[in-house]
């Protein structure tokens, strides 16, 4: 049973793996040739943040704290047989918590639509959580107890895990990984929120019309102007949906080392995120994100 959010819904399922397999959860990796079996315990997960999509997804987020990486188990056997998803364990959540979290869905639902594995069926759930997030984020962080802003995120986390699970994600999330492998003082959403802003300016040129269609999603009035002038400027409008919710972090503010940038660097391209991106970054490309991300 997992309760709680991402973290203990993803312990559960590697607890599930780990007491039903010899060794560790950690030699069960999506890249070992030992996997999971059906001999995995069944997992139930009841989510209290709006969030990870955990429950929902076939994917354990496992940190290896000696070792300074960040991976996971992904095998369908680890899909929880029952989800419950209540609005209600989510209304004591802390203000940066929500906006961290809320910000991992908007990550997951925008990742799954510019990936290149993506169907017009992810798109369809990927396009409105990322409407739900923009209408209703600021509410449910400003005022915790608006059930109706937090049902609208628990929604959107939701369908954003759905979206992840059947597409993925691509390049910030291969790099807020490598963060949270070698500073897992990080929240994953900050380390995201982090690296965001320049993701957006490195990858817009290479799929113009979903970033123009991001872009409309968070302001309507925009629908005469070219696609190529409102995918630029998407990128300006969640710098100000970050600022917006108390997000607008560098890695300086999160006490990731400066000196351990070339690392977090080479431990992004050791997980294949960053090839699912519209554009593909080289680890050059990659170093270059981080250390603008580090201070503006």
């Amino acid at each position: 049973l997992g309760l709680g959010g991402g973290s203990s819904i993803d312990t559960a399922k590697a607890i599930a793996v780990e007491a039903s397999h010899r060794g560790t959860s950690w030699e069960y990796l999506f890249f070992r040739e030992t996997q999971p079996t059906d001999k995995t315990f069944p997992i139930i997960a009841v989510t209290t943040t709006s969030g990870t999509g955990s429950q929902v997804t076939q994917v354990a987020v496992i940190t290896n704290t000696k070792e300074k990486r960040k991976s996971a188990i992904y095998n369908s056997i680890i899909y929880p047989r029952v989800s419950i998803i209540d609005p209600e364990l989510t209304l004591t959540v802390p203000e940066h918590i929500t906006a961290s979290t809320g910000f991992d869905v908007f990550t997951h639902s925008f990742e799954a639509y510019i990936h290149k594995n993506t169907s017009p069926y992810i798109e369809i759930l990927a396009l409105e959580a990322i409407r739900l997030v923009a209408e209703h984020l600021h509410t449910a962080v400003r005022d915790g107890s608006d059930i109706e802003a937090r049902s609208a995120i628990s929604w959107a986390d939701t369908l954003a895990g759905l979206s992840i699970a059947n597409a993925g994600v691509t390049l910030p999330h291969g790099i807020a990984m490598a963060i949270g492998g070698n500073c897992p003082h990080v929240m994953h959403g900050e380390a995201l929120a982090a690296v965001y802003p320049q993701f957006m300016r490195f990858t817009y040129p290479s799929t113009i019309q979903k970033f123009a269609a991001l872009a409309r999603i968070f302001k309507s009035d925009l629908t005469r102007a070219t696609d190529e002038t409102v995918a630029k400027v998407s990128c300006s409008i969640i710098d100000d949906f970050l600022k917006k919710n108390g997000m607008y972090l560098t890695l300086e503010d999160l006490k990731v080392p400066e000196n351990e940038i070339k690392e977090i660097a080479d431990h992004t391209m050791e997980l294949p995120d960053y090839t699912n991106n519209p554009r593909v970054a080289t680890r050059d490309e990659v170093f270059k994100i981080l250390k603008k991300a580090f201070r503006r």
